[in-house]
């Protein structure tokens, strides 16, 4: 997959997630329930995902070992935290 195919599908990723939310908001607000929890959770995933992505560029040109670390500890605690 080349460099720019990639930053399409992230584009695209995180098309998807503003529709999720927005699905997710409009389901809580009409009806509630467990329906705009899900919506919600895979909104929340994709969102995650996509910024996860766009550190990482800028975590790798920083090139710095303190910034690295931070990185690896934020992006563990996200999925720990969304995993409890």
């Amino acid at each position: 997959m080349s460099k720019i195919e990639f930053k399409k599908f992230l584009n695209l990723l995180a098309f998807i997630a503003i529709i999720a939310v927005a699905v997710s908001l409009l389901i809580g607000t009409l009806f509630g329930g467990e329906v705009a929890g899900a919506f919600s959770l895979v909104a929340q995933c994709i969102a995650y995902f996509v910024t996860a992505v766009y550190g990482f560029y800028y975590v790798n040109s920083m090139r710095n070992a303190v910034i690295t670390i931070v990185y690896i500890v934020a992006v563990v605690a996200i999925i720990v935290l969304l995993i409890v």
